[in-house]
């Protein structure tokens, strides 16, 4: 701080200004984004999964990392010791706050999720520290200010769940990877351990990072650094000090695993484990060679990996998998998250996307540094591209994928390197897509978890397209109560064909969380009249309506249904 202000002292304050505008600017998009998303999450009811995720993290503040019983009575797999951190505020209010409003807020649900936010706010800055080392200013700020105009990651910065910290953390091991490609000592190798460790305890997603970062840092080196020496007798110098930098991180990695799982039964034998999943228990019971092996990760660390495995193969827990009016039980959708992005990213970003993508690979100069730079942001990219768009079952919403997007974002950076040679068609266009994206996003204020686009124009339809946490996560029901206090005539959930004003939730008119029969009166001849956040449906059926149904289709039934 000393330094800063004695700077401005010795240089006129208007040049010091000039030289920091982007830094200005950038502090302001940020500060923007974290008021934001404050106010427009005052009225989100708690998720399906954030209970889960916050008690999960009480008890690791409590220093038990036992897996517990979810509400459904499924033993828990994917909750992470990252949720101490949206634990932490009501933590602090119960043990160490006497009453009045600061512990009174702190233990609020808003308070847990505002930790959520501030992290975000640090991806959102660390977008642009990176976007700004490899392109500049102006790149840094059309990287930052996507980032920060993203829905989807609006959306999920308001809840105390661990998608946004998996997504933060992955980009923070990438650009420390990067920044030990650049320069090979020993802080930037630390970080970059450190925090592919942490992304450890996020989510079970990041467990490809460590082979994939290598690959990374392995590609690069081959062709900007050994390219015309592999004759030289460098190159098994070389892979003998990249398995040594993969030992040294994975060592670290496990470290920080078992810090965040409070070293809970480490180094279990494999053969004491009680698998669910097939291809664990094929290892377990195939491979007897392994059961005398300690595995040095915390045993609920392996046993909620294991249960992933077991529930993306049988289905259980997370209901059925639908797109585009379709169902499916287990199997995922080949190609869903394309899809999804389709209808959930919005357009202006889609486009600048596309065109960022373009030009790059029509640039020869450009891609000449490809190797050098942007192979840290588009490997995983493409990697996790193919995995959940081809190989990943689970697909409950858009909220996985969200991995990609800082890394995209700060690859759109390059696009505008040569901003000052852009023609006037250029720059119009990008200040139009740009305006066109804040109104887009504006327009659902503060309903961000069911954001579309404009290709889904009736937004009473985006039933249509999608569902599952991408409309409805029970982030609404606040303004479902308040809807049937003031209407108390409206049915909610009715149990059988009936007229009258009649309300439905997404997921159960498609048969996401009821069977697919259930509302299928209602789906296959009815359309919506109205909306609440565009979670819920709103239908208003004549007696005149039902009749005419009941006479010509043999569906109608005096039995209620159970």
């Amino acid at each position: 701080m000393k330094y800063f202000f004695h700077d401005i002292d010795r240089t006129n304050l208007s040049l010091f200004f000039k030289k920091q505008w982007a830094s200005f600017l950038a502090l302001l998009f940020i500060s923007f984004f974290l008021c934001f998303n404050y106010f427009s999450m005052q009225n989100v009811f708690r998720t399906s999964d954030e209970a889960d995720h916050l008690r999960y993290g009480a008890n690791i503040l409590e220093l038990n990392s036992d897996r517990l019983v979810d509400k459904v009575g499924l033993m828990d797999d994917s909750k992470m010791p990252i949720s101490a951190l949206n634990a932490l505020p009501e933590k602090i209010a119960l043990d160490y706050l006497h009453k009045g409003f600061l512990k009174n807020f702190l233990r609020e649900l808003l308070a847990a999720r505002l930790v959520t936010v501030i992290f975000s706010g640090c991806v959102a800055l660390l977008v642009f520290l990176w976007s700004h080392s490899l392109y500049g200013k102006v790149p840094a700020l059309i990287s930052l200010f996507l980032y920060v105009f993203d829905p989807n990651i609006i959306a999920h910065s308001q809840l105390a769940t661990t998608d946004i910290y998996a997504m933060g953390l992955i980009t923070l091991s990438f650009y420390w990877l990067w920044k030990f490609a650049r320069e090979r000592n020993y802080k930037n190798g630390l970080l970059f351990a450190l925090f592919l460790g942490t992304s450890q305890i996020a989510k079970y997603t990041a467990i490809v990072i460590l082979p994939l970062s290598f690959l990374a840092l392995f590609l690069h080196d081959w062709f900007s650094r050994w390219r015309y020496e592999k004759n030289t007798g460098k190159i098994s110098s070389y892979l003998f000090k990249l398995s040594v930098y993969a030992l040294i991180a994975g060592i670290i990695c496990l470290g920080v695993i078992n810090i965040g799982y409070l070293f809970n039964r480490s180094f279990t034998l494999f053969k004491d484990y009680q698998f669910e999943s097939d291809r664990f228990q094929y290892l377990q019971t195939g491979l007897a060679v392994l059961g005398n092996v300690p595995v040095p990760t915390p045993y609920p660390y392996l046993q909620g990996l294991d249960l992933v495995f077991y529930r993306e193969g049988t289905g259980t827990g997370y209901g059925n998998i639908y797109l585009l009016g379709m169902l499916h039980q287990v199997q995922g959708f080949k190609g869903y998250y394309l899809v999804a992005s389709l209808f959930k990213v919005p357009i202006a970003i889609q486009i600048i996307l596309l065109a960022s993508i373009a030009t790059y690979f029509r640039d020869k100069t450009r891609r000449s540094r490809f190797w050098v730079d942007e192979v840290f942001l588009l490997l995983p990219v493409v990697f996790f591209t193919i995995y959940f768009n081809f190989f990943y079952n689970a697909q409950i919403g858009i909220r996985f994928y969200l991995i990609i997007f800082p890394l995209l974002y700060v690859f759109v950076g390059q696009m505008f390197r040569n901003y000052t040679r852009f023609t006037k068609l250029q720059r119009s266009a990008s200040i139009a897509l740009g305006i066109y994206l804040v109104i887009s996003v504006c327009s659902y204020y503060p309903h961000y978890i069911s954001y579309f686009n404009e290709l889904v124009w009736d937004r009473k339809m985006a039933y249509q397209y999608l569902a599952d946490s991408n409309l409805d996560w029970k982030q609404s029901k606040g303004y479902l109560d308040k809807y049937l206090k003031e209407h108390p005539e409206a049915v909610y959930f009715p149990g059988d064909i009936q007229a009258g004003q009649i309300i439905v939730s997404v997921n159960d008119l498609v048969g996401v969380s009821v069977g697919p029969d259930y509302f299928a009166w209602l789906r296959e001849n009815f359309k919506p009249t109205g909306t609440i956040a565009y979670s819920y449906l709103i239908y208003n059926i004549s007696q005149e309506d039902v009749d005419d149904l009941c006479s010509t289709k043999s569906i109608c039934s005096s039995e209620p249904k159970n």
